[in-house]
């Protein structure tokens, strides 16, 4: 399979200049280490520590001792950064090059929403050009629905939106999702453009999120491809592949700096705007689609439009006993929550509510749910993972309620999900195997949705599944 380079499927029609992104500064939330691929980074790559106690290091990452390690914990930072940064590779008749090669990046590895703050305010005061903040924590995987100023997450980054930053945020890689990224965040979702810039082959990832946010404003603003996003290889030659909507986000943060160094004078604002209006528009997607050059030239053609997006909630709740009767989903999940979280309503009005017509609302029931209380109510999550739709993502969450408090003998029920061949329930069934059966194969789980490639990552599972049956290894 050919696989087109990043500039190409986002709509550019040739490969960014080498000084593209010079002079902005791009923070990014996540982890990096001095590999020898992207040595001549050297001096422009940062990493902000932020400790415990809030104190704050910082380090210029290729000045220590190069490796040629990836690990599973540090492949995702060196991915991001060779989006943005690799240097141009010629393979197969294709150019290869990062996105943003000249900017400088300073990378802040942490979750803890207190550190996130204290390390953005720090990052802030200095005097580094600081444009773009890469978000590349997806939404919270809670099913509860609340505005979004509410989320420990979204106040922590409120320092950079302060600052007049853009926030790039990548939309998130699962239906289960409920409570999407706020309006301020320029969110992208992903969708599948099979590895080439060919329209007629596009469709939307079976996994990509989107959806209202608890403040009622539709996310993602756009999409980019989602699967297959090369680099040069990290561990020999040839091409490695990144996904999800962290690496589609990746790659439009570098065509938005990209446009921020060749046009100093553009606001976060006039970029999101022109991005979004100018984005390809495919019946059913639930965006438009990121179309490079016709951003670019919409504004070397001087369109401007610093309106920035509203954050105003949509939909309030007041008084949650009369909104929970609401004819609007969003409503009623929002003043579930609520309910939930007083401990106003029983289990058993809790359980009613996963009848509820709207997805959105159920993802609130089974959160507010937790862990099945017996032996009996965990078949009734059972017999519920197999009557829901994957969606919106609603047997999904079913399940990963299940998995927390599943044991060993529940091999046949989780081997009956197979069938439903999405990623969540994949990942489910695979962790339950990493736990309790160690000797199955491991299930390497890919963002490709293709038939064949979902295959192929199941057959030896099944295979062993179907041996240990007939051998009587496994015990029931």
């Amino acid at each position: 399979m050919i696989v087109e380079p990043t500039w190409k499927r986002i709509g550019l029609r040739e490969p960014l200049e080498e000084n593209s992104g010079k002079g902005i500064g791009i923070i990014i939330l996540d982890y990096i280490v001095p590999h020898i691929s992207l040595h001549h980074l050297k001096g422009r790559v940062k990493q902000v520590k932020v400790h415990k106690d809030l104190t704050i290091t910082c380090s210029d990452v290729f000045e220590e001792p190069l490796t040629e390690k990836v690990t599973r914990d540090t492949e995702h930072g060196l991915m991001v950064l060779s989006l943005l940064a690799h240097q141009s590779l010629e393979f197969k008749g294709n150019l290869y090059s990062g996105l943003a090669p000249s900017a400088n990046f300073i990378f802040l590895p942490t979750s803890k929403p207190d550190r996130i703050k204290a390390g953005l305010e720090w990052i802030l005061d200095q005097d580094w050009n600081a444009r773009i903040l890469l978000n590349l924590w997806v939404p919270q995987p809670f099913g509860w629905m609340s505005p979004t100023n509410q989320d420990i997450d979204v106040q922590a980054m409120q320092p950079a939106l302060d600052a007049g930053l853009l926030v790039v945020a990548a939309g998130g890689n699962s239906k289960a999702l409920n409570n999407l990224h706020p309006n301020s965040f320029f969110v992208v979702g992903g969708f599948n453009d099979k590895g080439v810039n060919e329209k007629s082959r596009y469709e939307q990832h079976p996994s990509a999120s989107y959806g209202l946010n608890g403040d009622g404003y539709w996310r993602p603003d756009l999409l980019a491809p989602y699967t297959y996003l090369p680099l040069p290889s990290l561990t020999g030659e040839g091409l490695n592949y990144f996904g999800g909507t962290c690496g589609a986000s990746t790659v439009v943060a570098g065509l938005c700096a990209y446009l921020m160094s060749i046009m100093p004078e553009l606001t976060p604002n006039d970029i999101r705007n022109a991005l979004t209006e100018v984005g390809d528009v495919i019946e059913d997607f639930p965006a438009p689609i990121v179309n490079g050059d016709k951003a670019i030239q919409l504004l070397k053609e001087g369109y401007r439009n610093s309106k920035p997006p509203s954050t105003e909630p949509l939909v309030k709740v007041t008084d949650e006993n009369q909104s929970i009767l609401s004819k609007n989903p969003l409503e009623r999940a929002l003043s579930l929550t609520m309910l939930i979280k007083k401990e106003k309503l029983t289990r058993d009005e809790i359980w009613r509510h996963t009848n509820d017509e709207s997805p959105m609302v159920k993802k609130v029931a089974i959160q507010g749910l937790g862990d099945p209380v017996d032996q009996l109510e965990r078949e009734k999550y059972w017999s519920k993972v197999h009557k829901e739709s994957s969606e919106c993502g609603v047997r999904e969450v079913w399940a990963y309620s299940l998995l927390s408090t599943t044991t060993k003998e529940e091999l046949d029920k989780w081997m009956s999900l197979v069938e439903y061949r999405t990623i969540d329930i994949w990942i489910c069934i695979n962790l339950f195997l990493r736990k309790f059966y160690p000797d199955a194969p491991e299930m390497e789980i890919s963002p490709d949705p293709d038939p064949k490639i979902m295959t192929s990552i199941v057959a030896p599972v099944l295979d062993w599944y179907k041996q240990s049956i007939n051998s009587s290894e496994v015990s029931f």
